[in-house]
């Protein structure tokens, strides 16, 4: 037996790791000819990024001096890339509307720059709620939080993490009850598990939090046990296909529960894992563009060996490319921003 006071460190690899996690199940899903052939949606994967900024939002407000620039900080650490991308998409689609699938409109910029939801021709359907960059879409989910967040804590910091789990309850609520095919209240009530999914990562902060507070009795071998559950919950798929996206959420909810207990039990994570982690906002947002043009370039429409190497190609590429990005835009511009407000 091993008596052990749970910490989370100060700086907490492992959920750098399981975005780099969640960025590469989101790159399978987007190669859709490999994704049909596997049995397992890979796309529930966003439902863990809401839930690692569930649990970021708590954790990094701890302080209470920290909600005066909170969503300063936020929209300096998304916009500047998001709004790069924006533009440079608005652009490419008014030379070349045939590699787009449309001819965006200056009105579709502006939504798009301000996270509001339209319909919009897209190159997969005739019709969605989608902003000019592809993956967008999440960053409205993720906008939206971060306001309920904001004015949680101005309503009450001790009691933050309820009040923004009622305001995304509620959101979820508005769309079960009162469905509507308005574009905006539509796109933001009508996917309920987004807002699960954020409940659930204010939730396991909870947790943790609880758990940092008492002294817990570790038995020898309790970190394999963890770790072989939470494998075990992702092998059901593989032998039931219809597993539900409840299942999904409480499967990823179990992931982010378990690489928070590595790191709580002072386990490191490799670095291996970490440093794309750390890329991985640039990556998600631009491998849209490189998977989608590999796809119909290479034809990467199908399960085979070829199609297998050249995926993984355009991901090491990828990768590469997101480098850049996060070295030149997250890095050097966005730390630079930040490094002007107050401490």
């Amino acid at each position: 037996m091993e008596t052990k006071r749970f910490r989370l460190p100060a700086r907490i690899d492992s959920l750098q790791a399981l975005r780099f996690f969640g960025a590469m199940c989101i790159t399978v899903y987007h190669f859709s000819g490999i994704q049909g052939s596997l049995p397992f949606d890979f796309s529930h994967a966003v439902y863990l990024f809401y839930m690692v900024s569930g649990f970021v939002v708590m954790l990094s407000t701890d302080d209470p001096k920290k909600k005066k620039f909170f969503l300063t900080r936020r929209l300096i650490r998304v916009l500047p890339l998001y709004w790069g991308l924006t533009v440079l998409t608005f652009a490419a689609g008014l030379m070349f509307p045939s590699l787009i699938g449309y001819r965006p409109t200056a009105e579709q910029l502006i939504k798009s720059l301000l996270f509001i939801p339209y319909r919009r021709a897209t190159a997969r359907a005739s019709e969605a709620i989608r902003p000019l960059v592809g993956l967008g879409h999440t960053l409205q989910y993720e906008m939206l939080f971060y306001l309920f967040f904001m004015v949680a804590m101005h309503i009450s910091h001790k009691r933050r993490g309820y009040i923004a789990a009622g305001f995304a309850a509620a959101a979820a609520l508005v769309g079960v009850f009162f469905p509507t095919k308005e574009p905006v209240v539509h796109f933001y009530t009508a996917n309920r598990y987004a807002w699960a999914a954020f409940i659930a990562g204010l939730a396991c902060y909870g947790i943790f939090d609880l758990l940092q507070r008492r002294v817990i009795v570790l038995k020898t071998g309790a970190l394999p046990i963890a770790g072989a559950a939470a494998a075990a919950l992702f092998a059901v798929p593989v032998f039931i296909t219809e597993t539900s996206v409840w299942y999904d959420l409480f499967m990823f909810f179990a992931v982010l529960c378990a690489g928070l207990f590595w790191s709580a039990c002072g386990r490191g994570t490799p670095r291996v894992l970490v440093i794309p982690g750390n890329i991985s906002f640039s990556y998600y947002l631009i491998h849209y563009y490189t998977v989608t043009l590999s796809a119909r370039l290479l034809g990467i429409n199908s399960f085979s060996l070829r199609n297998l190497l050249l995926a993984a190609a355009v991901t090491a590429a990828t990768w590469g490319i997101s480098w850049v990005s996060w070295y030149l835009v997250e890095k050097k511009f966005s730390g630079y921003l930040l490094s002007k407000l107050p401490a």
